[in-house]
Formats: structure tokens, sequence, C-alpha cells
């Protein structure tokens, strides 16, 4: 019945999340405030887990060719052991990470990169090969918590 118009194709899950909030606080005697981020859906409360400093200790550390692609205030990090480049547009970054030869590599970066961007632009957490967490606007796929991760696509292709 609800979920027949386009507009309202999430609202039960919405509103049963703001049930649950509010539920808790009046529990609590306490302002609905970090119970759940459920319907942070745009931004999150702490959208960066590392600072500029944190992510140029860590690839001053890093030694081997894998990039590793972070966000901070200052825009979007990717480095390996080769470099280190800060931007606020993906596409600056991807004509100097010299991927050109290798089409399944260069596809991943830029997907990721475009991700972080997104993240970035938008106040996101961003994880390096999760997807971005929208709150009850997009459920999140289901894992199985008990194992280890499957290899992504990257490693598979290499075996």
């Amino acid at each position: 019945a609800v979920h027949v118009s386009p507009h309202t194709l999430r609202t039960i899950e919405e509103h049963d999340i703001a049930r649950r909030i509010l539920f808790a606080a009046k529990s609590d005697g306490a302002l609905p405030r970090s119970y759940h981020p459920g319907l942070l859906q745009v931004h999150d409360r702490k959208p960066f887990t590392a600072s500029t400093e944190d992510i140029a200790a860590l690839a001053a550390e890093v030694r081997d060719t894998n990039f590793r692609i972070m966000t901070a205030e200052d825009g979007i990090h990717v480095f390996n052991g080769k470099g280190h480049a800060v931007a606020k547009d993906a596409f600056e970054l991807f004509a100097g990470l010299g991927v050109e030869a290798d089409g399944a590599h260069a596809f991943y970066l830029g997907a990721e990169l475009m991700k972080a961007e997104i993240a970035w632009r938008l106040g996101k957490r961003y994880v390096q090969d999760e997807p971005l967490a929208w709150g009850v606007a997009a459920p999140a796929p289901e894992t199985d918590r008990s194992r280890l991760a499957e290899a992504g696509h990257t490693l598979r292709a290499k075996k």
C-alpha cells in the first residue's frame, strides 16, 4: 500500500528507525541524538576517519605498489610506495596513477576514486572496497560476519 508511490519507497523503514530512536531517547530521558545512523542518508556524523597528517604518515610508511584511497577534510588521497597525491576531483588524480596499460585496474581505480569523491563531497565516510552507507535509503548488502570477506575482483583476476 505505502510502497505503491515511488517517492514513498523506503518510508516504512524510515519510520521504523525514527520510532526506535524516539522510543530509546524517551526511555533514557534524553534527546534523540547519536542512537542510530539510519536516518543520516546524505552525510555522516564523522565522515573522516583519519586526518591529513595521519594519512601522510601512513603514506610515508607504505612500500608496495598497491594503491590506497582515503578521504580527509582536504580531499581525496591516493598513495602507494611510489607516491602520494591529493585532489578534490577524482579526474585530477587518475592521470598520475600510471595504470593506462592495465584496463581492469584502471577501471577499478576509476570507480573507487569516483566513489571517494562522492563520499568526500557529501560528507560521507569512505572505505576502500566497501559500499557507501546510505542509512535506510538503500539497505546495506547482507554479509556473513562469521567469515572473512571474499577476495575482491582485482585479486580474483590475478589468479
